[in-house]
């Protein structure tokens, strides 16, 4: 009929204005095929994902970072993948968006949580010394009121050391609750976890936050070494030598993300940045790959 046609229609065209708002330069947006498949996997995810977290189709991934100085294996990143039971993969720019939008990263992030906190058990288990674990914490579930009791709980079921747990969280979380996030940092610090702050540089970063903030860890955002290497950005060169100096008189420890190769590694490591991240040292990987790989003998950079 043409009222289910024209329901139809503006479904499509709400749809095409969602994500139009998405991208802040882009003023219009067609609803075409691309845009018609968007819309299918977004229903899916929103669909499926309360059962999916039922059915752990959640997956902890781990990335190495890695010691600057001797190329070493230092500590990981987890990291979430949506496996499917047909084997189809969603990556976290596909899903987390929306998760963020309805509320349900919250329980993502203690389930992710809560799968670092086994497989640290896992390796104590097995007689293997730990390394430790970066999770990424959303905006929602930090300003939750039970945040720091709930993760109190996990490490205290699992009865690991909290130290080998770093929080994620990102520069906009803190950026008008600096007296809040350090209170909420002080907790978690009392408790023994680590907090980092993701991604620095890749919005509007305040240098005033960063003197605020009680933070141990600042991870460098990749855009800086794309910048540089990639468009030849010395101005960027400049900033990203003096932030791992400002970091360092902070003592505050530094990660780049992003290394994608061995000249971006031996600038960072001339620089003097604590650990680095990305493909040169390897992707991230199941626990299966990474427990085979990396927590059964010395690892060194070849």
């Amino acid at each position: 009929t043409s009222e289910a046609y024209f329901d139809s229609l503006v479904v499509r065209v709400m749809f095409a204005l969602a994500k139009a708002k998405e991208k802040v330069m882009t003023n219009t947006w067609f609803y075409d095929d691309q845009l018609h498949k968007q819309e299918i996997i977004d229903n899916y995810i929103e669909s499926h994902m309360e059962q999916a977290l039922k059915d752990h189709e959640f997956k902890l991934y781990l990335q190495p970072k890695v010691m600057m100085k001797d190329g070493t294996l230092h500590s990981s990143e987890a990291l979430v993948r949506w496996i499917l039971q047909d084997g189809k993969v969603f990556y976290p720019n596909q899903f987390i968006p929306l998760f963020e939008e309805s509320g349900f990263c919250k329980k993502l992030d203690m389930y992710m949580f809560e799968q670092a906190c086994m497989q640290i058990r896992q390796w104590l288990n097995d007689g293997l010394t730990p390394i430790g674990i970066s999770v990424n914490q959303s905006k929602l579930s930090f300003y939750e009121v039970d945040y720091v009791e709930h993760l109190k709980a996990l490490v205290e079921k699992y009865q690991i050391p909290p130290h080998f747990i770093t929080l994620e969280i990102l520069e906009d979380l803190a950026a008008d609750n600096v007296d809040e996030v350090n209170e909420k940092i002080h907790l978690l610090h009392e408790i023994g976890f680590r907090v980092s702050m993701d991604d620095f540089g890749s919005g509007y970063s305040s240098l005033n936050i960063l003197g605020k903030l009680k933070i141990d860890e600042l991870k460098l955002d990749k855009g800086f070494l794309q910048e540089i290497f990639e468009k030849n950005n010395q101005k960027a060169k400049i900033i990203l030598e003096e932030m791992v100096k400002l970091a360092k008189n902070l003592s505050i420890e530094t990660v780049v993300e992003g290394v994608e190769t061995e000249e971006y590694h031996d600038l960072m490591k001339s620089f003097g940045c604590d650990y680095g991240q990305g493909y040169y040292y390897d992707k991230p990987m199941s626990q299966q790959d990474f427990n085979q790989r990396y927590m059964k003998k010395d690892w060194k950079e070849e």
